[in-house]
């Protein structure tokens, strides 16, 4: 649970930008939150995170 927080953080955050960007992200925010990061899994989602076009402005 506390992972899928931690990655749907991130995918707000850092759509589209680069991997390792992404990925350093990612353990950041799974560090922040108490969970040991699995590097396979980390580069899963960083790698489909960063394919992910980014969000427009939100001009609320």
């Amino acid at each position: 649970m506390r992972v899928d927080y931690a990655v749907n953080k991130v995918m707000q955050t850092h759509r589209g930008q680069n991997e390792s960007q992404v990925a350093q992200a990612i353990h950041d925010q799974l560090r922040a939150v108490g969970v040991v990061p699995n590097s396979r899994q980390i580069a899963q989602y960083a790698a489909a995170i960063s394919a992910l076009p980014e969000l427009p402005p939100n001009n609320n």
